[in-house]
């Protein structure tokens, strides 16, 4: 990503490499969306902030002592929607965002497994969804500060 500004990062013990793993991503996705309106830069956005928020959401399976993997012999981690059911049913998280999330997931399975061409419109209805989500999430749910791991150029612009 050459030409981008990189903030200093604090490097915390406490974040788990799922924790690094998601912000590593959301950067990156934002990084795409910041950068242009094209189609490729779009597709990137959305995959990548998508990405981010099933990490952020096995997170908090992780860190409410449940399992992120499918069976105690498996390598392979559950689905985003084996998650939700897990923080609804069996950790209490609500989700207020959850039907917006949805949608930005489909949209994700639709660039992923059916070519879609997302509009920088409807990338922008989703991020913008998306980083709402994420800002309350991390804080309320995880004990973050997004700001702490996120450029302030991107988070500005984006939740404002």
């Amino acid at each position: 990503m050459a030409g981008r500004k990189n903030k200093k990062k604090p490097s915390s013990p406490k974040l788990s490499p799922l924790l690094r793993s998601a912000f590593e991503v959301l950067e990156h996705g934002l990084w795409h969306f910041m950068r242009s309106s094209t189609t490729t830069d779009m597709k990137f956005a959305l995959l990548h902030v998508d990405q981010a928020i099933e990490l952020l959401l096995k997170e908090k399976v992780r860190s409410g002592e449940k399992s992120i993997y499918k069976n105690k012999n498996s390598k392979e981690t559950i689905s985003i929607w084996k998650a939700y059911e897990i923080l609804e049913k069996e950790l209490s998280c609500n989700i207020p965002e959850k039907t917006d999330l949805e949608m930005l997931h489909q949209e994700r399975n639709n660039i992923q497994h059916n070519y879609a061409n997302p509009n920088p419109e409807d990338a922008t209805f989703h991020i913008d969804r998306a980083m709402k989500f994420i800002n309350r999430f991390v804080n309320d749910e995880l004990g973050v500060v997004l700001s702490d791991y996120i450029p302030s150029e991107y988070l500005d612009q984006i939740i404002g």
